[in-house]
């Protein structure tokens, strides 16, 4: 099992390049990535499990669980609620 601390929070990257809301459609780039939150450390406000978010890939570090690909990113490198 997976758990964050501080201002962490997993991501688990989207199956899709582009992702639409309310007919608004969002292109990711080589740098910045669509994801769903995984967990969230225990001082994470406004970020929620499930949520949807842009965030930078440079400020991410990739990690491997259960032969499952995540990013563990702070709080501040999240660009985007979606």
């Amino acid at each position: 099992m997976l758990r964050c601390i501080g201002k962490n929070i997993i991501v688990e990257l989207s199956d899709k390049n582009d992702y639409e809301r309310n007919g608004i459609i969002i292109k990711t780039t080589s740098s910045n990535l669509i994801g769903r939150v995984i967990c969230t450390g225990k001082d994470i406000t406004e970020i929620k499990q499930e949520d949807k978010v842009i965030y930078n890939e440079a400020n991410a570090r990739k990690i491997i669980y259960n032969s499952m690909e995540y990013f563990v990113l702070n709080e501040k490198d999240v660009l985007a609620i979606i």
